[in-house]
């Protein structure tokens, strides 16, 4: 085995060894994506469901504000019809 076919095992080895570890690094890069992926999917079905529940505690605010009119008015009608019978 002269020099060269020695230099060439040796780089070929070392191209080997830096192959390995750029497909580790590449399979690792895939995973964050694909948690990557999951989590902006999981983001996307809050925000949907937080603006859903925002709309609905705006309508049940809507509704209550509503509910205190008819009970002040109803009042309002309940005292009047109080002092008539008075």
């Amino acid at each position: 085995m002269n020099i060269e076919q020695l230099a060439l095992a040796v780089i070929s080895l070392l191209i080997s060894i830096i192959g390995y570890f750029i497909k580790q690094l590449f399979e690792k890069i895939q995973k964050h994506d694909v948690m990557i992926n999951e989590h902006t999917t999981s983001i996307k079905v809050i925000e949907t469901e937080h603006n859903t529940l925002n709309n609905r505690i705006d309508d049940l605010f809507a509704a209550i504000k509503e509910l205190s009119q008819e009970i002040k008015q109803l009042s309002k009608e309940l005292s009047k019809k109080k002092d008539i019978e008075k």
